[in-house]
């Protein structure tokens, strides 16, 4: 595959004064595992597993889910039925779930189709969830041939930080009805975003039928999520920025919005040939506003990508068009396609549509209302051409751009920019390579010098070859020192009980710990002359794994804890020695 040529700018910044080893960050490897996030609800989100939803309801409420009496404008209210889940091969349930159609125009089917399914957990069981998910979303990918294009595009969001579902596979039933091979997307919402770190006072969506932008007057057009369904103002000012122009606008924007966040999602957008979005149709998105009035516009519906590309700088949509029209938003959005080029590249989409399509091959092939096996392979294989045609028009065309690095060395370890290095106890010197994107762009470093204890940081500025375009990066490097510290934890008289002082005792040397390497624990404690040697030891044990359990608690490891009876010092306390770097 096609690359741009690589640059090594070699910084001697720092000569290495005191020799030791490294503590390495660990690095990502490449892996067929595609499940993200730690929480409980990550394992439903597997691209690589296919589910199973059964759901039971009544005759009347199935006969209710059949058109006029729904539509796509009218979901109706929350049917109850009964859920069964299935994940390889344990079953959940069932439990009483609320179910109702979903669906735009387009996608919407009734259940004398191919149907799509919203379930809540708790419509009528307060406090339900499976995995943690309150809201379950099955697309029905009635206009994703592929059924792989959604799965591909958001995670090449996530991968660039842009707020976007996961994604997994299920077969669902209802009421005995096969309704074939659904995508199970995390539902947009609280709880989504939440994991990105970001709260919701307020969810707007921009959708059918009004394809609404930000002009004034507009927010009716806009429907709610969450939030107040009378109290619109945050909308209000929102749209009122969007009527300045210029520089007035850029400023006004970067203090409601993070807008390396939002010209990435619209590179993301227009590189996806993501059609029917934000950017070329107003249409897929959310506006999100958190407790501090701030903003994420949120891509959504990304059934249609990888059909063909689209213009780079062609847009009916009115934000895009007011960055383009100020250099310091343009040169942004520029930068942002170089990064979506060599994330892509990263990433190797290409191999993932493949893993994804032999994974749930045995699902296509058995979906009564797909498009077939053979022609679902067609439109994977032609998804695949076009994740590797537009990645290598991206890349010639943002070359030019691209003030990005593609690694840090450090004494000839290498990180990955963004990194955090951290070096040998008492080390306050090295040498840094920074190898650039671009063939011949230049590198300054700006705050070498000696280092300090604790986090330095470093200011590394990219100028792109024909001089247009500069961006700074920044390097952590984080020199470790050795520490002692020393407490004494109060108990209760001969019993593995702390006293309310020893907590504050303990929750003082917590503080201290916490980030610490290396950690090794001497313990001691006063012979309880009223107990044997025997029993003695004992309760020195059981009070250290107080202690140890804790610090554990907190993600403090000791790599090493000594105990030991002493015949002197304060009754009922342990005398607790830690020796670490920090």
């Amino acid at each position: 595959m096609f690359r741009a040529k690589k640059a090594t700018a070699v910084l001697a910044l720092i000569i290495l004064a005191i020799t030791g080893s490294f503590l390495n960050t660990s690095t990502a490897q490449a892996t067929s595992n595609y499940i993200e996030g730690t929480d409980e609800a990550a394992v439903m989100f597997d691209p690589l597993m296919v589910n199973d939803f059964s759901l039971e309801m009544s005759d009347a409420d199935f006969e209710s889910l059949k058109y006029p009496n729904v539509n796509w404008e009218f979901e109706g209210d929350w049917r109850e039925t009964q859920m069964s889940f299935t994940m390889a091969g344990k079953s959940y349930g069932p439990y009483t779930v609320g179910v109702h159609l979903k669906g735009a125009w387009g996608s919407w089917r009734d259940v004398t189709q191919k149907a799509a399914f919203k379930i809540k957990m708790d419509a009528f069981v307060p406090d339900q969830t499976l995995f943690g998910v309150s809201k379950i979303t099955l697309n029905n990918m009635v206009q994703d041939p592929s059924y792989i294009h959604e799965t591909l595009t958001y995670r090449l969001y996530r991968s660039l930080g842009v707020p976007t579902p996961r994604t997994g596979y299920a077969n669902v039933t209802l009421n005995g009805r096969d309704y074939g091979l659904h995508l199970n997307i995390e539902t947009m919402n609280k709880q989504l975003l939440a994991r990105w770190g970001i709260t919701s006072t307020h969810l707007y969506k921009g959708a059918v039928p009004y394809f609404p932008d930000f002009y004034t007057g507009y927010e009716s057009q806009f429907a709610i999520e969450s939030g107040s369904d009378t109290d619109t103002s945050d909308l209000t000012s929102f749209i009122k920025v969007q009527s300045y122009g210029g520089p007035a606008w850029w400023t006004a924007m970067g203090k409601i919005a993070d807008m390396k966040q939002m010209t990435m999602g619209w590179a993301i957008e227009l590189y996806a040939g993501h059609w029917d979005g934000y950017v070329m149709n107003k249409n897929n998105y959310f506006l999100n506003f958190d407790r501090y009035g701030r903003v994420t516009l949120l891509p959504w519906g990304t059934d249609q990508t990888w059909n063909g590309s689209l213009s780079y700088f062609r847009s009916p949509a009115l934000m895009i068009n007011k960055c383009w029209a100020v250099s310091a938003c343009k040169l942004m959005y520029e930068q942002s396609l170089a990064e979506v080029a060599n994330k892509a590249e990263a990433l190797n989409l290409e191999s993932m549509a493949t893993e994804v399509s032999s994974a749930i091959a045995a699902a296509v092939s058995a979906d009564p209302w797909g498009p077939g096996y053979n022609t679902a392979t067609d439109y994977q294989n032609a998804a695949s051409w076009r994740l590797g045609n537009q990645l290598r028009s991206l890349q010639t065309i943002s070359a030019p751009w691209d003030t990005g690095l593609e690694s840090i060395s450090v004494d000839g370890v290498s990180y990955d920019p963004g990194s955090t290095i951290y070096l040998p106890a008492l080390t306050r010197q090295a040498t840094i390579e920074a190898i650039t994107n671009e063939y011949d762009a230049d590198v300054t470093v700006e705050n070498s010098g000696n280092l300090k204890d604790g986090l330095n940081t470093l200011s590394i500025t990219v100028k792109s070859a024909n001089g247009k375009h500069t961006r700074t990066e920044t390097v952590n490097i984080h020199v470790y020192t050795k520490k002692t510290s020393k407490s004494s934890i109060g108990f209760s008289k001969s019993v593995a009980k702390i006293t309310t002082k020893g907590t504050s005792s303990l929750n003082i040397a917590i503080a201290k710990l916490t980030d610490s390497k290396n950690l090794v624990l001497t313990v001691s404690m006063p012979k309880v002359k009223t107990l044997s040697t025997a029993k003695n030891n004992l309760l020195l044990k059981q009070r250290t794994d107080l202690v140890v359990k804790a610090l554990s608690a907190k993600g403090i490891k000791a790599t090493k804890v000594t105990k030991s009876l002493v015949a002197t010092g304060t009754a009922d306390s342990l005398s607790i020695t830690a020796n670490y770097i920090n």
